[in-house]
């Protein structure tokens, strides 16, 4: 059967208007909760805008994890199922990687006969109107089960993160014990380590750019829409692929109270785990690279590096001294927020949109940044934001955002950033055009 007879419409056809949504299903291999780093945060955004406009009892998840998973409660229900044994990984490494179909290592990763039958079972029991595949990790599955309205949430090109990690990755940042972020969890114990030996990474990363980059291209004929958080990853798959069906649909962050601002001196936070790559290989550049530069223009410059696991440091902060404080996970981030200059992006690597800028623009706190630490958001310093990619750059820009006058224009034009295009009513009604 054809993909417009499956869909009973065209390529790039909206759904009709009739075709009213009462129940969904998304299909993950991320855990839920808590909402701790920014591929959750989407997430979240999206179920709960699901369970906004059809009722918790409505929307249901299928997770495929560990057996053992801790399962906060939640407003829509959670089908759990456990991820592949070794045993079912390494047959399907050799099976569906080394011979037909060629798939990446990640989709093998979490492929199992078993799990595509649960899958068929669980959607017939649950029967919903809507369909939403999270990534092509469990995008592969859809094509073993019959057809209803389905939307692949691609995300971000991961093909195109691991191209950017294999040029920009580079001596101390080699150490990463995680170079290909999440999927790391999926694979069997003993072949973590592997993963941070140069030897072993960077074929693999190349061996999976280009895996990963045929799914990417070819599973978008299986759905009737194909979602991504980046305009510029958006339009290149349209190009890769030649098709209409392919959109951008924005994270929809919550709105954040207002709270008044009173940034303490030349303080600035890097928000962020040290256990994903490009954080880590951003923060040891900035902070081999850039000491001299930025002490010489802020000779009080305070960096607050915050997030899960950033308590156990870097060895590249010691030349810093009390200048660089690794505060690790906070409760209360807006109050942490509220006394620092502005927010330090300064990722070398990476693809779809920068969460921790949007986290920023919320709370009306500046951004300074690199290209990549922006990535996704179409953002300067009309929007609070100042870019820069040399050493002297960040130290410049670092120095303009500590003045109060330029900060205090910068907080309202991130905020007003915000109010217009990234804010929750903005953002729900393209969710109204997708998901209702």
């Amino acid at each position: 059967m054809t993909r417009e007879a499956a869909t009973g419409r065209s390529e790039g056809e909206p759904m009709a208007e009739s075709a009213r949504i009462r129940r969904a299903v998304y299909i993950t291999t991320t855990e839920p909760e808590p909402r701790s780093y920014g591929k959750r945060v989407v997430m979240g955004g999206i179920l709960d805008y699901l369970c906004d406009t059809l009722g918790g009892e409505n929307v249901h998840l299928i997770l495929i994890a560990k057996p053992d998973v801790e399962l906060r409660p939640t407003r829509y229900r959670i089908h759990l199922l456990p991820k592949p044994r070794s045993s079912e990984q390494a047959w399907s490494l050799v099976s569906r990687v080394a011979a037909g179909p060629h798939t990446s290592i990640q989709e093998a990763a979490v492929y199992a006969p078993r799990i595509a039958r649960e899958i068929r079972e669980l959607l017939a029991t649950i029967d919903a109107d809507l369909e939403v595949w999270d990534t092509i990790r469990t995008g592969q599955y859809a094509a073993g089960v019959p057809r209803r309205r389905r939307l692949l949430y691609e995300d971000d090109l991961f093909s195109e993160r691991y191209k950017t990690m294999l040029r920009e990755l580079s001596g101390r940042s080699n150490k990463q014990v995680n170079p290909l972020g999440e999927f790391h969890k999926m694979l069997p114990r003993p072949a973590r380590p592997l993963l941070s030996r140069r030897a072993v990474y960077r074929p693999l990363l190349r061996l999976e750019s280009r895996l990963v980059g045929a799914s990417e291209r070819n599973q978008p004929g299986w759905f009737d829409a194909t979602l991504l958080v980046n305009d510029e990853e958006t339009n290149r798959l349209r190009t890769f692929t030649g098709r209409t069906d392919i959109h951008t649909l924005l994270p929809m962050l919550p709105e954040v109270a207002p709270r008044d601002r009173a940034p303490v001196g030349a303080r600035f936070a890097f928000l962020g785990g040290l256990d994903y790559a490009p954080n880590t290989d951003g923060l040891t550049w900035f902070l081999t690279h850039c000491r001299e530069q930025v002490l010489a223009a802020l000779p009080n410059f305070e960096l607050l590096v915050i997030g899960k696991g950033t308590e156990v440091g870097v060895p590249e902060a010691a030349a810093w001294g009390e200048h660089v404080k690794f505060v690790g996970w906070v409760d209360d981030l807006g109050e942490t927020l509220a006394g620092c200059s502005a927010l330090l992006s300064v990722l070398r690597v990476g693809s779809g949109i920068k969460i921790k800028v949007l986290e920023a623009l919320s709370r009306s706190l500046p951004v300074v940044a690199t290209p990549y630490g922006v990535q996704g958001t179409e953002v300067g310093e009309e929007n609070g934001c100042l870019i820069g990619s040399t050493p002297a750059d960040l130290a410049a820009l670092l120095a303009r955002a500590a003045d109060p006058d330029t900060n205090q224009t910068l907080s309202a034009a991130a905020r007003e950033t915000w109010e217009k295009r990234f804010a929750p009513d903005v953002i729900r009604r393209s969710y109204d055009e997708f998901f209702s």
